[in-house]
C-alpha cells in the first residue's frame, strides 16, 4: 500500500509505501506522531477536496480509519485524564511558559498569554474537546490560527500553525487533528501557540492540562 502526500504547490513532500502499522514510524517513541500525521491527511483528502492528499487503495483508507485513527485519539486521551485533551503530539516539551517573560523577538518585558509548545514543522494540533470553530484563518501576529468555542464559557486558540484543517463555523471533536505546527506570524521557530479563556479572560493552561504536565 503506497501513500502520496503533496503540497498545496504541488510538490511531493512524502512518498512512501507501508505494509505494517510498525512501517510507518521510524522508530518507536515517533510512532504515534506519524500515525497521526498519515491519518489526518488521508481523512482530510476524504472530506476537503482542496487538501492535496493521494491514496492508490480503498483499502488503504480503511484500514488507515479502522487501525490507526482510533489509537491516535485513544492515545492523546489517555495521557491526560482531566477535562481537556493534550493539544499537540504526546511527549511535545513546553518551551515558554504563561506569565511575564522577556520577549524573544523584541527584548521588551511582555506578557505571554498561553503556553507554547516545541515542535517540529507539521506535527499534528488536536482539538482539546469538542466545539465550534470560530476563527480559522490568519491572526496578526499569531499567524494561521483557530479558535474554537467549547461548551459553556471555555474556550481555546492554536497559532503560528503551517496548515489549518477546519474552517470556521465547523463542529469538531476532542482529539481531533484541527491544524499543524508551524512558525507563521511573529515566531522565532516552529511551535505551537495555546491557549484557554473562559468569558473571554486569559487564562493559565497549565491546571487545564496538569494530568498530563504533571508526568513530564
Amino acid at each position: 500500500m503506497r501513500i502520496i502526500f503533496e503540497t498545496d504547490g504541488g510538490k511531493e513532500v512524502r512518498n512512501s509505501t507501508v505494509t505494517s502499522l510498525d512501517e510507518t514510524a521510524d522508530t518507536s517513541s515517533s510512532a504515534n506522531w506519524r500515525y497521526a500525521i498519515a491519518t489526518s491527511v488521508v481523512i482530510a483528502a476524504m472530506v476537503i477536496p482542496q487538501v492535496s492528499g493521494w491514496i492508490e487503495s480503498q483499502l488503504l483508507v480503511k484500514s488507515l480509519q479502522s487501525l490507526i485513527l482510533p489509537k491516535t485519539i485513544r492515545s492523546n486521551q489517555v495521557l491526560n485524564n482531566g477535562r481537556i485533551a493534550f493539544p499537540t503530539a504526546p511527549g511535545t516539551p513546553v518551551t515558554s511558559e504563561f506569565g511575564w517573560r522577556t520577549h524573544p523577538i523584541t527584548g521588551d518585558r511582555k506578557f505571554h498569554a498561553g503556553i507554547d509548545f516545541g515542535a517540529v514543522k507539521g506535527t499534528p494540533i488536536y482539538a482539546v474537546d469538542a466545539g465550534r470553530v470560530v476563527f480559522a484563518g490568519d491572526k496578526g501576529g499569531y499567524g494561521k490560527a483557530v479558535v474554537i468555542q467549547h461548551q459553556g464559557s471555555l474556550s481555546t486558540l492554536y497559532g503560528h500553525a503551517s496548515q489549518l484543517y477546519v474552517q470556521q463555523g465547523q463542529q469538531v471533536v476532542r482529539g481531533q487533528m484541527i491544524a499543524a505546527v508551524g512558525s507563521t506570524g511573529f515566531s522565532t521557530g516552529p511551535h505551537l501557540h495555546f491557549e484557554v479563556h473562559v468569558n473571554g479572560v486569559t487564562q493559565n493552561p497549565r491546571p487545564y492540562l496538569r494530568e498530563y504536565l504533571a508526568t513530564r
